[in-house]
């Protein structure tokens, strides 16, 4: 099957085109990896430059932590909160970047605002499951999205996380989303058991079929912790980067990434083995 190239911004993605770097920017206090937090204004916008400097082809947002409550007790974040935290760093972000910016949130409400100050691409983790509002939103904005992989009780196994993106490619379809639009991502983390993110890394080439980019994001994740037998994200470092080059090679088009030199430095060296 030909994969379908999807287009950010002029930024094309997919196919035969470079793997992208997406580096991530948390606003939330509350995230699992207290390095990528950024709260303060002079430092978000020096964060961003250095990442759009070491090469970071998108830039990701987020203000609530989607890590898993059962592995890092994660604290919940009000709407507001999270809106609060969203807006003002995006006023500041979109001045100081050159790159598109995506909004990681599974609200609709958060979503449209960040679209409305600039943002031009949706991630959302629920798989357009949380909020109903949000496949309609991505349909009318004509922006595209990335959908994770999303089950009831976490997906325990490679079937179970085709089988959730199957269904919320239904929803997109129903709503309206084209099909140009969408990017998958096969939901490594999340509470999974540290083999079923190892099979998804091992099997992304199964995630093709669906013909659309796939998005993957490895970043200090806890499987990486498990194996090493490190607990702090802060050491997972030299796991994340080995992690990185087989997801590439797997035929990961989009690489989310608390690192973004190492991560374009894994990604090129993943692309030369593919």
């Amino acid at each position: 099957m030909t994969e379908k190239i999807l287009t950010l911004n002029g930024l094309p993605i997919g196919g035969a085109n470079p793997v992208r770097v997406m580096g991530v920017i948390n606003l939330s206090p509350e995230s699992f990896y207290a390095e990528s937090i950024i709260t303060d204004q002079t430092a978000l916008v020096s964060r961003v430059e250095e990442m759009v400097g070491q090469g970071a082809d998108i830039i990701d947002i987020g203000g609530a932590s989607t890590a898993p409550k059962n592995y890092y007790d994660t604290k919940d974040t009000g709407t507001q909160e999270e809106l609060s935290r969203v807006t003002s760093a995006l006023e500041l972000i979109v001045k100081a970047s050159s790159v598109p910016i995506s909004i990681d949130t599974t609200s609709s409400s958060i979503a449209e605002a960040a679209l409305d100050l600039g943002a031009s691409i949706v991630n959302d983790i629920s798989g357009l499951h949380a909020d109903k509002m949000m496949a309609g939103l991505a349909a009318d904005r004509n922006v595209p999205i990335v959908i994770m992989a999303n089950c009831p009780n976490h997906c325990e196994s490679v079937e179970a996380s085709l089988g959730a993106l199957k269904s919320s490619l239904e929803i997109a379809n129903e709503a309206g989303i084209p099909k140009e639009n969408v990017i998958l991502d096969p939901g490594i983390g999340f509470g999974k058991p540290p083999d079923v993110d190892f099979a998804l890394l091992k099997q992304l080439g199964r995630f093709k079929d669906f013909q659309r980019p796939i998005l993957v994001g490895v970043s200090r994740k806890a499987f990486i912790g498990a194996l090493l037998g490190e607990d702090n994200p802060e050491r997972r470092l030299a796991g994340t980067v080995s992690a990185t080059s087989v997801a590439v090679v797997n035929g990961a088009d989009i690489i989310r990434a608390h690192d973004v030199a190492e991560a374009v430095v894994a990604a090129r060296v993943g692309e030369a083995l593919r």
